[in-house]
């Protein structure tokens, strides 16, 4: 295995993560693959799930503000982060809008643990919310465009179904288009649901598609770089394990009696890298969408490795491991050849995000 020292490897750019002693002390981290330094640009309280934005010029990222959690936003242009004016005082893992303009995250107050959708206009400098009355939202993401909608057909359903279907696609096209989980219903009889979700709407995904059915879903959700496929988790069959929804329905595409989960999209979106206990310890693996084809990146007899994130070529993954003591990042290709260390901190080095391909950079 080669160290830091020898991985400029035709990559360039930077790679965010989390490091610190505790989670009191985890702070944001830039490691550069151009020149090889670290900088550490977070708050170093509390921080967590650095996202790039679609540029690469700017992260952000969930911090420890004095009655909650926060979102900044770090640009390179700029010596100091920003700060997001928030509504409520709890807000959580923000995700970037496909044309940098918005952020999204789940929002709450301290008279309900129950968090609804908010989206932050740079343009505007103000939140508004989304998803009407929704509550209860686990977690969301930006549909980078209409093209899913075509999976739900109007046609198969009631009539009222068909109606509240076009208000949605009349509302999306005005608006643009989230993909949420969330909760329905009321202990016991609790469950959760994909929505796809506008300002004032909020439509369970699977009651349209499979009305009879009532699955739990897990936390995860992640639409591919067209908004063709949604990437998810669900213990449906017993198990956890990944499930794409597409225009051809759902499918089951890890399909293994061990947990599969965490379901990140390669940059060409054929492939998905995830975690899963199949081969006795944590692992990364990757599947072909198109067949299930699943295949071991790096899987370790003696220690655990998770976390996974794609270089914007594809040709590289980073992931967080423990095979060297404490949690570190490592670089591997994408076949599972040429493992790398890449940071060696006295610290846990974790969640890692690959910077985007940057037009500046390219010019």
């Amino acid at each position: 295995m080669l160290s830091v020292s020898c991985i400029l490897f035709g990559q360039d750019g930077s790679i965010a993560y989390i490091t610190g002693p505790s989670q009191a002390g985890y702070q944001l981290t830039v490691f550069s693959l151009d020149t090889g330094e670290t900088t550490a640009p977070g708050r170093g309280d509390c921080d967590a799930y650095p996202q790039w934005s679609p540029d690469g010029r700017s992260i952000a990222y969930q911090t420890k503000q004095p009655e909650g959690t926060g979102i900044r936003i770090i640009r390179s242009e700029e010596a100091a982060d920003q700060a997001v004016a928030h509504h409520f005082p709890w807000n959580h893992r923000p995700r970037w809008s496909p044309d940098g303009a918005n952020l999204v995250y789940t929002s709450r107050d301290e008279s309900s643990p129950l968090s609804r959708i908010t989206v932050y206009s740079f343009e505007r400098g103000e939140e508004t919310f989304w998803g009407g009355e929704q509550r209860g939202i686990l977690s969301v993401a930006w549909l980078p465009g209409m093209e899913l909608m075509k999976a739900l057909d109007p046609e198969s359903e009631d009539e009222h179904a068909s109606i509240a279907l076009l208000d949605l696609r009349k509302e999306a096209e005005a608006h643009g288009l989230l993909v949420s989980v969330g909760l329905i219903g009321t202990p016991p009889k609790m469950y959760t649901d994909l929505f796809i979700t506008t300002p004032s709407l909020a439509t369970p995904v699977l009651s349209f598609l499979e009305p009879d059915n009532r699955r739990h879903m897990e936390y995860n959700v992640n639409p591919d770089h067209d908004a063709r496929q949604i990437a998810y988790e669900s213990n449906d069959g017993g198990d956890r394990e990944l499930f794409v929804l597409g225009r051809r329905g759902i499918t089951n595409v890890s399909n293994h009696p061990a947990a599969d989960w965490n379901p990140v999209w390669s940059p060409d979106d054929s492939w998905l890298a995830f975690e899963s206990f199949r081969g006795g310890r944590q692992g990364i693996y990757r599947v072909l969408v198109s067949t299930g084809n699943v295949l071991p990146v790096h899987v370790g007899n003696a220690y655990n490795c998770w976390s996974p994130d794609w270089s914007p070529d594809g040709e590289w993954m980073v992931f967080v491991s423990d095979m060297s003591g404490t949690p570190q990042l490592f670089l591997v290709r994408s076949d599972g050849s040429d493992l790398r260390q890449l940071t060696f901190g006295p610290f846990p080095a974790l969640s890692p995000a690959w910077q985007p391909v940057s037009k500046h950079r390219q010019e």
